[in-house]
């Protein structure tokens, strides 16, 4: 993956003093507290909560940060994509209101969903921990307007992710054929999840893997390695 040359300004020092690293744990705790504590709590309330709770504990990106980042895509439907010249990472915001996807378990098949903020957080801590990544939770920015959903009220929050920005071993041909990748999903125990986006399911862990094509995977000098894949962790696996 190509990388032009440029130039980006320091991070807010008042946020970035803390930084990113164990955020997103932080702020999955804090969720986890307050669904302990409110059986009626998710979706609309997640929002709300972490809306306050990262504007509390300072963990807001702001509209300056984040125009100083080399804009690379806006065509995704999870996220706008940016690329931060200081550490070499793909810094991504999820559209406003919303929080990604994830496999649900729809008349028998598993599909995309839309996901709650925990729900979002959990699926890049198993990218994480089944592939390596380095992803981290960057904050949030809250925006002023409609929500992408109907339904949803407006001046939606986006959370914002960092991970390592992977370089192509060869920028003619950055990604793996799909063959390439199923050698590489069937090493780490994965077996194909038939009538599925690009499914697979490893039973011993109770995962669901979707969205496994070759243009969420780059081959770089250290391998085949994944940008951002559908995760999720089910309790039972048929």
């Amino acid at each position: 993956m190509q990388v032009e040359s440029g130039q980006t300004q320091d991070p807010s020092p008042s946020r970035r003093s803390r930084g990113p690293q164990g955020l997103g744990e932080e702020v999955a705790c804090a969720l986890g507290e307050r669904a302990d504590s409110d059986e009626g709590f998710g979706g609309v309330e997640e929002e709300s909560f972490l809306k306050h709770w990262l504007a509390d504990n300072a963990f807001l990106v702001s509209e300056e940060e984040w125009g100083s980042l080399r804009p690379y895509s806006s065509n995704t439907s999870e996220h706008e994509v940016r690329y931060r010249i200081a550490d070499h990472r793909a810094v991504k915001r999820t559209w406003p209101g919303t929080f990604g996807n994830l496999p649900t378990l729809v008349d028998g098949h598993w599909h995309p969903s839309p996901a709650t903020p925990r729900e979002y957080l959990h699926r890049w801590a198993l990218q994480n921990e089944l592939f390596g990544d380095e992803v981290r939770l960057e904050g949030g920015m809250l925006s002023s307007g409609p929500s992408m959903i109907l339904g949803m009220p407006p001046d939606g929050l986006s959370l914002v992710i960092s991970q390592p920005w992977l370089d192509a071993a060869d920028l003619r041909d950055p990604h793996p054929r799909e063959f390439e990748i199923a050698d590489h999903l069937k090493v780490r125990g994965f077996e194909p999840l038939f009538r599925s986006l690009y499914g697979w399911r490893h039973l011993d862990e109770g995962i669901i893997v979707l969205d496994a094509k070759p243009d969420n995977f780059v081959k770089t000098a250290d391998g085949i390695l994944p940008i951002d894949l559908l995760i999720a962790q089910i309790d039972h696996l048929n």
